[in-house]
């Protein structure tokens, strides 16, 4: 049941996936805007605060503001590499990495032992993340760019690790709670404080600041072709998206609670075979929307991808 629970959070995360591509590359010019926005939006789980009947407290405690930290600033590290470097080589590093560490960690410090069926399953899922999410890419990572996919990737894992202890601890409800409070925390004091440029962003794309120091894009089409998304319709998709985003992580984080955490995270394929998908289904505008280039052979290279991913679930289930 949880790996059905993983897979369908997994689906929904992944229309927030593409909802967060077209927004990254046509709407925001600062990392840390979106992961900012993310985090704050966090804050939304305190309508659950009155069904919680243990606080953390002690080390589980450290852990929450540990979890929660790690949350908002692996988004940020993850964005900022995106800035640094071209996607089909940042995030399949990211891809990668996050789901190992995770199973470092959580046999390292949780216990967690897989069987060999599900060892080979976990390593042919990350294959066919790595496959799925990759691209043509033009350059090699910048050593900068390299490092915040790592830094990002560590963060993502730490996370991991320790909301899964949380969760051992104080149950699914309380660590959840918790630690969004902790992420939008750590959002606000990054957005005021530490990048206030992104803070006004996000007003600005919101229609409540009027300065233009943030440079969000308002034109209709850039020089290239490409889409130049207005701060309304911005906005309403970066609601959109942090809705099914939100309800997809309260599913894989569901699922990590019940489950084994570094097969969940491996389970997020699932977000790169819906972009595919949805790059097949409207393949004129995957170029411009989705950043995605479809020819004959990137169609043969995925659909052995999804062959992989497959068989990778079907050793796990």
């Amino acid at each position: 049941m949880w790996i059905l629970i993983a897979l369908l959070g997994h689906a929904s995360n992944g229309v927030a996936f593409i909802i967060d591509k077209i927004l990254i590359t046509n709407a925001f010019k600062r990392s840390a805007t979106y992961a900012g926005l993310v985090g704050i939006l966090s804050i939304l789980a305190l309508v659950l605060a009155p069904w919680v009947t243990e606080w953390p407290h002690g080390r589980t405690l450290t852990l929450a503001l540990v979890s929660g930290i790690a949350f908002t600033t692996a988004l940020w590290s993850f964005f900022a590499a995106l800035a640094r470097g071209e996607a089909s080589r940042v995030v399949p590093v990211i891809s990668a990495f996050i789901p190992m560490l995770t199973l470092a960690g959580t046999t390292a410090f949780l216990h967690e032992r897989l069987t060999g069926a599900e060892l080979m399953g976990f390593f042919l899922l990350i294959v066919a993340t790595i496959i799925l999410s990759s691209g043509k890419a033009k350059e090699r990572l910048t050593k900068e760019a390299l490092l915040l996919s790592g830094v990002s990737a560590l963060l993502f894992a730490t996370m991991s690790v320790t909301i899964k202890a949380i969760y051992e601890d104080v149950g699914f409800l309380s660590g959840f709670v918790s630690t969004r409070i902790v992420a939008a925390v750590t959002a606000l004091i990054i957005v005021v404080i530490i990048d206030s440029d992104a803070g006004e962003e996000i007003l600005t794309i919101f229609g409540l600041s009027k300065k233009s120091k943030s440079g969000v894009r308002n034109s209709k089409f850039d020089k290239n072709g490409g889409i130049k998304l207005n701060p309304k319709t911005a906005a309403g998709l970066a609601l959109l998206g942090q809705t099914m985003g939100g309800l997809g992580f309260v599913g894989v984080q569901y699922a990590i609670s019940i489950g084994s955490a570094a097969i969940v995270n491996a389970l997020q394929v699932m977000q790169f075979a819906l972009l595919v998908l949805v790059a097949f289904l409207f393949k004129s505008k995957a170029k411009v929307l989705l950043g995605e280039c479809l020819n004959r052979s990137v169609v043969l290279k995925k659909a052995l991808a999804l062959v992989i991913m497959a068989v990778g679930l079907g050793l796990i289930v």
